[in-house]
């Protein structure tokens, strides 16, 4: 069974935002680049007390660090023009990084040691992964059609959201505005329907029967 939506691509909004990062996060993965997996995951850290979250993250990075999981947050909207049938909205991106380098938390883990600047199969730091995924996002356009209903994808903050002996995780938070619009009248099949259906509800002299028949070609 396939879906339809208003802005008439073949996928939500939110779907096209996570698939096209992964698309565009997959030219960092291994053999090519350093890291082990982008992984697509739904759920949310929400900020660096939630230890439950960070749990949950752990355990679907599984041991595959270096990775970065996406994953969609928030999205608030507003009225877009008048009438009422139109938002525009913000919607949080959301990327965690996850390094797992034992040899230094500082050189190694954030900063790029020998080993990284060895190999570029090699787990090159945090500061590396995070700088690679803004150049890589920032300003690409995730929905199909291009230009359409999803824009360009912006970055807003980073923060660190857990570091322990095993894995240091961070968040990279991203906004993309979407836009959606729907009909203010149904499909004329509905509508003639509903017509129909007054007209039945009408005095047999009323004119209106008249007027339907005539439209409905009967």
């Amino acid at each position: 069974m396939s879906h339809l939506f208003a802005t008439t691509a073949a996928k939500p909004q939110r779907t096209q935002i996570q698939q096209a990062a992964i698309g565009l996060l997959a030219e960092l993965r291994r053999p090519v680049g350093y890291l082990v997996d982008v992984i697509p995951w739904g759920a949310v850290v929400r900020n660096h007390g939630d230890d439950e979250g960070v749990a949950m993250l752990v355990d679907a990075i599984g041991g595959r660090a270096p990775a970065i999981a996406v994953a969609l947050g928030d999205r608030t909207s507003e009225p877009l023009g008048i009438g009422g049938y139109s938002a525009r909205s913000e919607l949080e991106l959301l990327l965690y990084f996850a390094s797992g380098n034992a040899r230094n938390q500082q050189i190694g883990r954030q900063e790029i040691d020998a080993v990284g600047l060895a190999s570029n199969s090699a787990d090159p730091g945090l500061h590396v992964m995070m700088e690679h995924a803004v150049e890589l996002l920032l300003g690409q356009w995730p929905g199909t059609p291009k230009y359409g209903s999803v824009k360009q994808i912006r970055i807003e903050r980073e923060e660190e959201l857990a570091t322990t002996s095993s894995i240091t995780l961070w968040l990279q938070t991203y906004k993309v505005t979407t836009t959606t619009t729907v009909s203010e009248w149904r499909t004329a099949t509905q509508l003639l329907t509903a017509i129909g259906f007054v007209a039945g509800s009408l005095p047999p002299s009323s004119d209106h029967i008249e007027f339907v028949t005539d439209l409905q070609g009967t």
